[in-house]
């Protein structure tokens, strides 16, 4: 069986598995525990020579025992991106229960979307320094697969025999909730019955600081990295990059009852737009920031009354603070007072295509756990952002509906709304 015929109105996406791998954690629950901790994963960099670079800190991943998730072989032959998908995309695979058997009896029914923003841009780096000073010959073989963007769900397919759909989506910043939705879409309309969505990013090294560095989008505190990004305070100097991969496993509702998995939470709500203004800048009242929010609220037939927080898109940046401050205000009105706000990049920077995915994962434990992790590192709220931020300490709460922010360059944004499950 390929397809299904099914009402996308009334199919019910939930969520049974999640995996990640980022500067604070090599598993959910690490993650979990040091969210609420409030630790910082920047640091200087220790896998990149940046001496003559202005900013030389970042946020990190030390890999785990890869034995488990990796052939040894195919370690030296992937990009690090990918491999970082695969972890994360494994323990979602292993969280929600399946083995290859059960898979196996009808494998078309599985699928991933698994994104990235800036895809293998350090093997390419390494690649062409090694083609300039040896040659074509020196190139190896597994370069292309080791640098193009669909490799990590392609790879994560192949090793778990899922037939289904397949394919990475690129939107900088946005892609890991694109991923969401687009994924939640091929669900709702019968070409799947589970599929692995979310990000994957590992742009800590030299083109990444070079780029983002020549535009002055990174924080230059060197001298103190675990306090550089600073989301919503008034000193707040840009964002800080950071590497890593979120995964979740996205299940029809009645799949998921007929194999008695676990639910975690529901994707009730996706909303996308385009600024249509600028490469990089957001549009400075944040049109098309607060368009996607709005969709997300109506695609899950919610009020602004109903959402309990927002995982903010908060990236340290002046601008970029400012400018969601002013869409979230737009959309929520006198609401925005009242809901809980955090940034997860104040801990873990920004993982740009994989920010979402970390993100997600954040915003199902605050639902599930009814703690919301604080956004650290606020020392002096900007005045002039007026949303209620959950600074430094933890709070308790119960959660019932999250939205979650992702905005990338290009315009391009995108808003999910996950949801405490209720049968």
């Amino acid at each position: 069986m390929y397809n299904v015929k099914r009402n996308p109105h009334e199919t019910r996406v939930v969520i049974t598995g999640m995996g990640t791998i980022n500067p604070i954690a090599n598993d959910v629950s690490e993650f979990w525990e040091n969210l609420i901790a409030g630790k910082s994963g920047v640091r200087l960099a220790q896998r990149t020579d940046l001496s003559d670079f202005p900013v030389k800190i970042g946020g990190e991943v030390d890999f785990p025992d890869l034995s488990k998730y990796i052939h040894k072989k195919m370690i030296r032959r992937l990009g690090r991106f990918i491999i970082l998908g695969h972890v994360a995309a494994s323990q979602a695979y292993w969280d929600a229960g399946f083995d290859k058997d059960e898979v196996a009896k009808n494998p078309h029914r599985y699928g991933a979307i698994i994104g990235t923003g800036d895809a293998g841009n350090e093997l390419h780096y390494k690649t062409f320094e090694r083609m300039e000073e040896s040659g074509m010959d020196s190139v190896s073989p597994f370069y292309v697969v080791g640098v193009i963007p669909n490799t990590p769900p392609a790879y994560f397919a192949k090793e778990f025999g899922l037939f289904g759909p397949n394919f990475s989506v690129n939107s900088a910043c946005a892609t890991s909730n694109h991923a969401f939705g687009t994924a939640a879409a091929m669900i709702k309309s019968g070409f799947a019955d589970v599929m692995f969505a979310g990000g994957t990013e590992a742009v800590v090294a030299k083109p990444g600081f070079a780029g983002f560095g020549v535009i002055y989008a990174l924080s230059r505190r060197n001298d103190t990295p675990a306090t550089a990004s600073r989301p919503f305070d008034k000193d707040r100097d840009g964002f800080v990059l950071g590497e890593g991969s979120g995964v979740l496993c996205l299940e029809e509702l009645e799949h998921a009852k007929k194999r008695g998995a676990k639910i975690y939470a529901e994707l009730t709500g996706y909303g996308m737009s385009c600024d249509a203004y600028d490469l990089v800048a957001p549009h400075p009242e944040g049109r098309g920031a607060s368009a996607a929010m709005q969709s997300a609220l109506e695609n899950a037939e919610l009020n602004t009354g109903d959402i309990d927080l927002i995982n903010a898109h908060g990236t340290s940046t002046q601008l970029g603070d400012l400018t969601e401050n002013n869409a979230i205000r737009k959309t929520f009105g006198d609401d925005t007072d009242r809901i809980p706000l955090h940034s997860t990049k104040s801990m873990i920077g920004h993982l740009i295509g994989a920010a979402g995915g970390t993100e997600a994962i954040a915003a199902i434990l605050a639902l599930e756990k009814g703690v919301i992790h604080p956004s650290i590192n606020l020392f002096e709220q900007d005045p002039e952002i007026k949303l209620n931020i959950v600074a430094n300490k933890p709070m308790e709460k119960k959660v019932k509906h999250v939205l979650s922010n992702s905005f990338g360059f290009g315009g391009q944004n995108s808003s999910i709304i996950i949801s405490k499950f209720e049968d």
